[in-house]
């Protein structure tokens, strides 16, 4: 580690803002590794949401060195084009690591309620894997257990006011906001959301 990285190390403490944006992070596209006692933030993204990346590796810039990685990547027989960075290894993300892991695997908390509570939590997790479903919008959420699925039900009505479902998609479990949902959700994390990504939402401008 140079000079530079243990200056940042020393210096960071996690900022609101920041504390939302990992969390709905976690939820979403990023994960935590770690790399000798401590871990860091891996963030990775489809090329076509490098707006998105872009403002998550400003929003995480004093504990990061390394600038955005381009690269390719074959997907089951196809080429398609990514963008990463990782962060810095710190304490603070272990104890991310043990509330949001169970060894290798993420999983959605049974304290989530009190964890995800925040309009911009809210809004990075659907920046990240928010759908437009035509008559609605879902949350993809394939990589957690239907009782995970379903806490994060129960979370979203309970601190935000959105009545939402489960559906089954591709043999695993996903979120679902029922039209009628939708315009009530939009105006709670408009603020927050990059113009680059209001596509995700049937009823944005």
């Amino acid at each position: 580690m140079n000079v530079k990285g243990e200056s940042l190390k020393s210096k960071f403490v996690l900022s609101d803002k920041q504390k939302f944006v990992l969390i709905g992070t976690l939820l979403g596209d990023g994960n935590l590794t770690r790399r000798g006692n401590y871990c860091r933030l891996f963030v990775k993204h489809s090329a076509n949401q490098q707006k998105l990346i872009e403002w998550k590796r400003d929003i995480f810039k004093n504990i990061v060195l390394m600038p955005l990685n381009y690269f390719a990547q074959n997907v089951k027989g196809k080429e398609y084009q990514f963008i990463q960075f990782v962060t810095l290894t710190h304490p603070i993300f272990n104890e991310y690591k043990e509330t949001f892991y169970r060894g290798s695997r993420k999983i959605i908390p049974i304290d989530i309620d009190k964890i995800f509570y925040h309009p911009l939590a809210l809004a990075v997790f659907l920046m990240d894997d928010g759908a437009n479903d035509t008559f609605g919008m879902t949350l993809q959420t394939h990589s957690f257990k239907k009782g995970e699925v379903a806490l994060l039900t129960r979370t979203i009505k309970k601190n935000f006011h959105i009545t939402t479902s489960l559906r089954k998609n591709k043999g695993k479990w996903i979120i679902y906001f029922p039209k009628r949902e939708v315009k009530k959700l939009y105006r709670i994390v408009k603020k927050y959301l990059l113009p680059s990504l209001t596509y995700k939402f049937p009823v944005a401008p």
